[in-house]
C-alpha cells in the first residue's frame, strides 16, 4: 500500500484480484476507484476509509483464497525381506548350473553374448541375470540382492519391485549388447542390482521434489547412486558398461514408476506381478533351452 495525497492505493497482483476487491468495497458502500497503470492494478480509497477497507479485503482474502496444499507424505516402506529370498534363489540356481563352463548348456545358451543378442537371441538378456561365473560371484550378488533388492521391494512391493529389478537388468544387458555389438559376453545379476540402486535413487528424487525440498537436496539420491557405482561397479573384473547402463535403466524405470503409480498396488496385485516376473524368467529359459 502506498499513499497518494488524500487517497490510499491497495496494490493487487492482477486485474482479477483488483476487480474482486472493488466488488467487496462496493458491497460495503466504501468509495473507491480501480486504477490501472503500466500493467499494474490497484484500488484507490479515500484515506478516511483506509483501515476499514484493508480489514475487509484481508477478511475476504482469508475466506476465498485456496489453502496451501500440504506436500503428500510418502508411503511407508513395506516389511518384506523378499530380496534375501531372491538372493537365495540365485545361489540355489548356481548349485544347478555350476561355475562357468564352455560345455555347459546353461552357459552356452544363456550367457549375455552381445553378438547373439543383436542377432535376435533376446532371451539372453534375461537368462544371463541368473547365471554366475563362480561361487564368489554368486555369493557377492546374493548378498547385494539381500541389501539393495530388499530396499527396492520394500519401497515398491514385491510385484512392482520385481519387475523394476528384472526390467532394469534386462534393459541394461540389451543396451550393453548394442554398445559393444560383438565380442562381449557376461553373466550375473549385478546389472539388475545396479538397476535397483538407480531405481531407489530416482524414486527418492521424485519423493523429495514432491516434499518441496529443493533441487540441491533432491538430486542427492542420484549423486549417491553414482557414488555407489564408482565404489562397487568398477573393481577388477567388473563390467563397468553393463553396471552403468543397468543403473541408468533402473533410474528411468524408477522415475516412470514414481510418476505413473500414485499408490502401491494391493497385496494380491503385487503377488500376481511377482509370479509374472518369475514366469518371464522361466519363459526366457524355455526359449534358451528349447
Amino acid at each position: 500500500m502506498e499513499a497518494s495525497g488524500p487517497e490510499l492505493r491497495l496494490e493487487a497482483a492482477s486485474r482479477a484480484q483488483a476487480e474482486a476487491w472493488a466488488l467487496v468495497l462496493a458491497a460495503e458502500g466504501i468509495p473507491h476507484a480501480l486504477v490501472a497503470s503500466e500493467g499494474r492494478f490497484a484500488v484507490a480509497i479515500d484515506v478516511d476509509f483506509g483501515a476499514r477497507a484493508e480489514a475487509l479485503i484481508a477478511s475476504w482474502t482469508r475466506e476465498n483464497e485456496p489453502p496451501a496444499r500440504a506436500a503428500p507424505e510418502p508411503e511407508p516402506d513395506l516389511p518384506t525381506n523378499a530380496g534375501i529370498w531372491i538372493g537365495l534363489a540365485l545361489a540355489a540356481f548356481f548349485a544347478v548350473t555350476g561355475a562357468w563352463s564352455e560345455t555347459s548348456p546353461y552357459f552356452a545358451r544363456g550367457t549375455a553374448d552381445a553378438r547373439r543378442i543383436v542377432n535376435g537371441e533376446l532371451w539372453r538378456s534375461v537368462t544371463a541375470l541368473t547365471l554366475h561365473s563362480d561361487a564368489a560371484h554368486v555369493l557377492g550378488n546374493a548378498f547385494s540382492c539381500g541389501v539393495f533388492g530388499t530396499l527396492l521391494l520394500r519401497r515398491w512391493g514385491v510385484g512392482v519391485g520385481a519387475w523394476i529389478l528384472l526390467g532394469s537388468g534386462t534393459l541394461g544387458n540389451l543396451a550393453t549388447a548394442l554398445w559393444h555389438g560383438s565380442q562381449h559376453r557376461s553373466v550375473g545379476a549385478s546389472t539388475a542390482l545396479f538397476g535397483a540402486i538407480g531405481a531407489l535413487a530416482a524414486t527418492e528424487l521424485v519423493r523429495r521434489r514432491r516434499q518441496k525440498l529443493g533441487w540441491s537436496r533432491a538430486w542427492l539420491p542420484l549423486a549417491g547412486g553414482t557414488g555407489l557405482l564408482a565404489m562397487l561397479g568398477t573393481g577388477a573384473g567388473s563390467d563397468l558398461t553393463a553396471h552403468a547402463l543397468g543403473l541408468l535403466a533402473g533410474a528411468a524405470l524408477g522415475l516412470l514408476s514414481a510418476r505413473a503409480i500414485s499408490e502401491r498396488p494391493p497385496a494380491t496385485a503385487q503377488a500376481a506381478l511377482a509370479f509374472g516376473a518369475i514366469g518371464a524368467i522361466a519363459l526366457a529359459w524355455f526359449a534358451a533351452l528349447a
